[in-house]
């Protein structure tokens, strides 16, 4: 899969010359702005930045963003704010929608608003992308931040989310790996029952366009001197491109150690719903924010193909 500086190349190439727009919900925050400047300053796109323009100018004056390569919509409450970011998504004056200096509830409750949201009643993850320093490849993760305890049919849509955002980062067939302690089907853990049935359901031709296997450890998911060592065999393990978490808490706690502890880069989307959206962590750097708005505009391209 493409790094997140081939990214920035390949929305150069894909959008044929016209910049994708990314629409920000309450855009007045430092981190936001930097990331907007960045992506300026790259070339790979143009913002909507909805929110206090007194406060957004301070902040872009500060930090030396030129708000002249983006256009700013004054409006002072947030929940406003957010309801027209989306609205922007939504009327196709922007490709995908950010969160800024905004509760995610608030995001998150325009993004699903009936009447002017980008609702399409399919389920709304995260899907987290790697770019790990001792690991051969990307890799996505899911979920990391949104779906608490996932039922197997969330599963199956997890994998369907994170599969399409592969093939917009150029991996045609993904590996999928359902991670769990073990890589054998254990009575004592129940994610092991679910991983079996996703396999089966890949055989089946009812899970499309990957290939599954699990349960798996992360050792397996992910090194191949483990795999030899092992002696394990499976068309997934030592090279999964998309490492399915069996609950939120392993999510985010793989998430921060691979930020915090390996030095990975990272970038998240949300998926599901009729527009990408950018839902980053308040502790995420500029330059995470920046990874996440390239990859859900490289997403938005693909989807309109």
């Amino acid at each position: 899969m493409y790094s997140f500086e081939e990214i920035k190349k390949q929305l150069k190439i894909q959008s044929g010359g016209k910049k994708p727009v990314v629409s920000v919900a309450a855009a007045a925050d430092a981190d936001v702005l930097e990331a907007i400047k960045m992506m300026n300053d790259d070339g790979f796109g143009t913002a909507i930045l909805v929110g206090d323009a007194d406060k957004i100018a301070t902040i872009a004056d500060e930090i030396g963003c030129n708000l002249s390569e983006n256009t700013v919509v004054d409006i002072k409450d947030g929940t406003q704010a957010a309801q027209v970011a989306v609205a922007c998504a939504r009327e196709g004056q922007a490709d995908i929608v950010m969160k800024g200096l905004l509760h995610t509830k608030v995001y998150l409750k325009a993004i699903l608003n009936r009447e002017f949201g980008l609702r399409t009643g399919q389920l709304l993850n995260a899907v987290t992308a790697f770019e790990l320093p001792n690991y051969n490849r990307m890799a996505l993760a899911t979920d990391c931040g949104m779906i608490i305890t996932p039922t197997l049919e969330d599963k199956v849509q997890m994998i369907g989310n994170a599969t399409q955002l592969a093939n917009a980062m150029g991996c045609e067939r993904p590996k999928v790996s359902c991670l769990s302690a073990v890589e054998t089907v254990n009575s004592n853990m129940p994610d092991g029952f679910d991983a079996a049935v996703l396999c089966k359901m890949n055989d089946r031709g009812q899970i499309k366009g990957c290939v599954v296997d699990g349960p798996l450890s992360m050792d397996l998911s992910i090194s191949e001197m483990s795999v030899k060592h092992k002696g394990f065999q499976s068309p997934v393990a030592g090279q999964a491109d998309i490492l399915l978490m069996p609950n939120l808490q392993a999510g985010n706690i793989f998430w921060k150690t691979m930020t915090y502890l390996a030095g990975a880069r990272s970038a998240a989307v949300v998926m599901g719903a009729a527009k990408p959206a950018v839902l980053t962590s308040r502790s995420d750097s500029a330059e995470a924010k920046a990874n996440s708005i390239a990859m859900a505009m490289l997403l938005a391209l693909h989807q309109k193909d």
